[in-house]
């Protein structure tokens, strides 16, 4: 991966502040623990609707209704690395596959498999009366073998990284806090060599966002931010700037309860400009998400559910999106109705749906979706 001098530089700088944090004093505790660790597997049945044409791949196909099984292993965790009075190192990690048959188009049926992964890590330290200080480092990264040629929801493969460096004010008047964030990331997608568009992906950004936050049990969020994204293989179409650069401005407000149950609500404005035509858009998304004990069983409930409503400055007469960028403006819901079966075991039966961009902008698919999962906490106490 060819990373930005800037994101290498920037990473550079991240992740020897990070050592400088566990070299500290050592009056902390140095052995890693596991703070929870999820061994997740499962089995889905999905169906598409829409216009699921594509030109995105060597042989162009096309259905107004595709079928999808898949089955899924997963495991996740949150590791303590490092802790002291002042200063804390934590990382985690998520890991899954899943393999896919999908059927209903025209040319051939397609069994896509995905491999996925993340690993994070974050060091904070307290300044005082200045608050705290963090740094951030992430790698994400995603495979998927023979893609179908409308991607099922399926992002391309790419590998990104990401450093981030974060400032948290200490409370004020006893409840307010404020936060500063910057961060770079870079990412380089996978192209086969049928499929060379999706280079086209290619992108480095820079992104910084200032957020206030009041409250306990009753938690009230405010943010902004603006993002600068660089495509170095997308064309401008102005010969005097060649390569697309996009500027995306963002605001938004979450309001979170918490008691013997949760619930959460957001709104969030993007503003997208470029110095390419096709790609500017103003979009807003109401994010909604709860969890509650149901009277029955021991069961309990969750909800996660996005709405997202994106329209283009700029009417084209030529397809808008590069493939892989459909997920920007996805409509998703996901009610989980789970039980524990031991004290170490729980069944979740998921319902979802989804609202998604074809390859083609302005044009949509819906997916409906039932899983069955089981989710193993070998260290549950």
């Amino acid at each position: 991966m060819s990373a930005s001098p800037l994101l290498r530089s920037a990473l550079v700088s991240a992740a020897g502040v990070a050592l400088a944090l566990a070299a500290g004093p050592s009056h902390g505790h140095a052995q890693v623990r596991v703070d929870d660790l999820v061994v997740t597997t499962g089995a889905s049945i999905d169906a598409y609707e829409g216009n699921l044409a594509s030109v995105t791949t060597p042989v162009v196909d096309s259905t107004e209704s595709a079928r999808a099984r898949s089955g899924q292993l997963g495991v996740r965790g949150a590791l303590l690395l490092y802790a002291a009075t002042d200063q804390r190192i934590t990382g985690n990690f998520d890991f899954g596959l899943r393999q896919f048959a999908a059927e209903g188009f025209s040319t051939r049926d397609y069994t896509p498999r995905e491999f996925a992964g993340r690993v994070d890590l974050a060091a904070w330290q307290r300044l005082g009366p200045w608050g705290n200080v963090g740094v951030e480092l992430a790698a994400h990264g995603r495979r998927v073998d023979d893609r179908p040629p409308m991607p099922l929801f399926l992002q391309p493969g790419f590998v990104e990284v990401r450093g981030a460096l974060v400032w948290e004010s200490p409370l004020i008047d006893g409840d307010l806090r404020l936060g500063l964030r910057a961060d770079v990331d870079d990412a380089d997608y996978r192209a086969p060599e049928q499929i060379r568009a999706l280079d086209l992906l290619d992108r480095d950004s820079f992104g910084v966002e200032a957020s206030a936050e009041w409250g306990m049990t009753s938690l009230f969020r405010v943010y902004t931010g603006g993002r600068r994204t660089h495509y170095p293989r997308q064309s401008s179409f102005d010969a005097d700037d060649p390569f697309r650069r996009d500027r995306t401005y963002t605001a938004g407000a979450r309001w979170q309860y918490r008691s013997d149950f949760i619930v959460e609500v957001g709104v969030e404005g993007a503003i997208n400009r470029s110095n390419s035509r096709r790609p500017e858009y103003d979009a807003i998304a109401l994010n909604v998400q709860g969890a509650t004990p149901l009277p029955w069983w021991s069961l309990s409930a969750n909800l996660l559910a996005t709405f997202t409503s994106k329209v283009y400055v700029e009417e084209t007469e030529f397809a808008r999106l590069v493939p892989g960028e459909e997920a920007d403006n996805a409509s998703v819901v996901f009610l989980d109705v789970g039980r524990p079966v031991t004290d170490d075991l729980a069944a979740t039966l998921r319902l979802g749906w989804t609202r998604a961009e074809t390859d083609i902008g302005d044009s949509y698919y819906e997916r409906f979706g039932v899983s069955l999962l089981l989710n193993y906490r070998p260290f549950a106490r």
